[in-house]
């Protein structure tokens, strides 16, 4: 009976290391800002109050109460330029209570629309994560949020070999910073490789470029090694070799050499994001 109670503590034990794991992140959300007349004051606060609910059913974070923070932002006569002040951010964290604050923008450009909005780490002010979209008009929002909420949060809990806001599979993360690269982009010279990547807009990001030899070496220990992606071609970095070749890498065995940049390699795109 005694083993039976003891085996029985350490299940109850375990399953609650797991819940506690799992428990979403507390987040404060503020009102969206507005800049240059994208929509007016109540246009915004409905849009945030559907952010919010999309951002709760992904179930990575729960959301304090808006009013009191909406409260606490007044009362600390908290203004726009402020979220760049590191003790005024981490202040207002830790009197909300949270984690995490999310904050965005609607943008008006010109003729252009954006949504534009980022998480906050309470404890370093560091921004965690981000996401932007453009869009025709209002009615645009209600279709785009569901997926851009996804965004915002995807990269909180990312490890090496998950899925990146870009849709490439991610190979390194560094701190708030992470990488990833995409499919292969088919088959190209050195000089065509640059075009093939930057004129790749995966998840709709244009900030995608042709990787250096340690980006490149990174994909291969990260990913090619541990089985995330397959293949034994010869891969394309954007690093100089001499002025007639350029450093490649072959995922059978890792090996990088010069190669001629006439000839032809597998080209795969990066890019970094934050985390």
């Amino acid at each position: 009976m005694k083993k039976l109670t003891t085996i029985l503590f350490a299940l109850v034990a375990t399953m609650a290391v797991c819940v506690a794991q799992s428990e979403p992140k507390k987040m404060a959300v503020a009102t969206f800002d507005i800049t240059g007349n994208a929509v007016n004051k109540d246009e915004a606060d409905g849009i945030t109050e559907l952010y919010i609910a999309e951002l709760v059913s992904t179930g990575k974070v729960s959301v304090v109460d808006r009013a009191n923070f909406d409260k606490l932002i007044k009362e600390m006569k908290f203004q726009s330029g402020d979220w760049s002040d590191k003790e005024k951010t981490v202040e207002l964290g830790n009197a909300a209570n949270a984690q995490l604050i999310a904050r965005g923008q609607i943008i008006k450009l010109g003729s252009k629309l954006y949504l534009s909005a980022m998480v906050i780490d309470v404890k370093t002010a560091i921004v965690l994560s981000s996401a932007k979209k453009q869009f025709n008009g209002l009615d645009d929002v209600f279709d785009l949020l569901p997926q851009f909420s996804k965004d915002v949060v995807e990269s909180l809990s990312l490890k090496i070999g998950d899925i990146g806001p870009g849709g490439g599979t991610v190979f390194y993360i560094e701190g708030s910073k992470a990488y990833e690269c995409s499919e292969i982009l088919g088959s190209a010279t050195w000089s065509s490789a640059f075009d093939l990547c930057k004129n790749f807009h995966g998840g709709g990001y244009d900030d995608w470029y042709l990787p250096s030899k340690d980006e490149l070496n990174a994909i291969y220990v990260n990913l090619r090694k541990t089985g995330k992606i397959s293949g034994n071609d010869w891969y394309w970095s954007s690093s100089p070799y001499d002025s007639n070749y350029a450093w490649a890498q072959r995922f059978s065995d890792g090996y990088q050499d010069g190669y001629t940049k006439y000839s032809t390699s597998c080209v795969r795109a990066v890019r970094a994001f934050s985390n």
